[in-house]
């Protein structure tokens, strides 16, 4: 009788595992585990228990707290410190070199001289004269004969900012006649201390110019020529020019073309006005007459008994007339016989 297990030929048999399948295949995976209720918990794996046990012990919650703590703080040091550093708007040509100067102000400084009412050809200004002290800023006022406006410039770049020229860009490359409406003739008061530059708007090539101080001095170039100068910004410095604007025969409108370096990078910006819009000036007519009124101040009068800064109006026949007398005779070319 042959044991169990024992192999006829004398040979050991292995022993068949419980519940093994004879053919060879592994027996199918152990049921998942009942619950009390009935209902059937799905088998764990080994390892997947090992790693839920770690999660649920609190020293893992905590370390795992105050590396978040860690990371967070970390970061808020280190967006601080680059932020004092290198900060955003002090080094803005690292960027773009198109962003190492900052316009400040852009502001109409002619308060006196001439101007014309564009649209007003029955009178109506005078009212608005008599009543508003800042006339010259209402739409629909045009420099006459020349402009003023200050500009001021600041340097966020930290390399310095050199300006090289400035040069006017006239709208459609060109000017048009001398626009006609009502003139206001008001007299002429002192510059500020700023850099003083001015350009004829209406020349063939309009270059910006600066006059020497003394008595007969000529305008002379300021970025170009033998005597060449350039506006330098250092970072968070600011400079302040007055460009004039002078136009003799034509009505103009143009926008600023400002060409500047910056370490070693060339780059240029475009100035107009704070609305967005260009500058614009108007030679005085050829023939006053054409002018429907003229407004002057009384004191141009002379000692008359007016009252002062009182507004005369006229015709402009009658301006045309005193201006041409004044011109040969002498005196103030205004007609001080109408008034309001």
């Amino acid at each position: 009788m042959t044991p169990e297990g024992v192999d006829p030929g004398g040979e050991e048999a292995s022993a068949t595992p419980a519940g093994a399948d004879p053919g060879g295949e592994e027996p199918p995976a152990a049921p998942a585990s009942v619950d009390p209720e009935g209902e059937e918990t799905p088998a764990t794996p080994t390892g997947a228990l090992d790693r839920l046990r770690y999660l649920r012990k609190p020293g893992t919650w905590l370390a795992g707290i105050l590396l978040t703590v860690a990371g967070v703080t970390f970061q808020d040091v280190l967006t601080s410190t680059a932020k004092t550093v290198l900060s955003l708007d002090s080094l803005p040509d690292r960027l773009s070199p198109q962003s190492a100067v900052e316009v400040v102000e852009v502001r109409n400084v002619k308060d006196t001289g001439d101007f014309l009412v564009r649209d007003d050809t029955d009178g109506r200004f005078a009212a608005v004269l008599d009543s508003d002290q800042s006339w010259w800023q209402k739409a629909g006022i045009v420099d006459v004969g020349q402009s003023a406006w200050m500009v001021t410039l600041r340097g966020r770049a930290t390399q310095q900012v050199r300006i090289t020229d400035i040069v006017p860009e006239l709208e459609g490359g060109t000017c048009a006649p001398p626009l006609s409406g009502s003139l206001v003739h008001a007299p002429a008061q002192g510059a500020a201390d700023v850099i003083p530059l001015g350009m004829t708007i209406d020349a063939p090539v309009p270059k910006m110019t600066v006059t020497a101080e003394g008595v007969g001095s000529h305008p002379e170039p300021y970025f170009t020529g033998a005597k060449a100068k350039t506006i330098t910004l250092d970072r968070n410095e600011s400079e302040a020019f007055v460009i004039t604007a002078q136009a003799n025969s034509a009505y103009c409108r143009w926008r600023y073309r400002i060409h500047y370096q910056v370490d070693g990078a060339a780059a240029d910006m475009v100035l107009g006005r704070p609305d967005g819009k260009p500058f614009e000036l108007t030679a005085e007519l050829p023939d006053a007459g054409r002018y429907p009124s003229v407004y002057f101040r009384s004191f141009l009068c002379g000692n008359g008994g007016y009252t002062p800064r009182q507004w005369f109006t006229a015709t402009g026949k009658a301006y045309a007339t005193s201006k041409a007398y004044a011109t040969q005779h002498g005196g103030t070319g205004v007609p001080c016989t109408d008034h309001h």
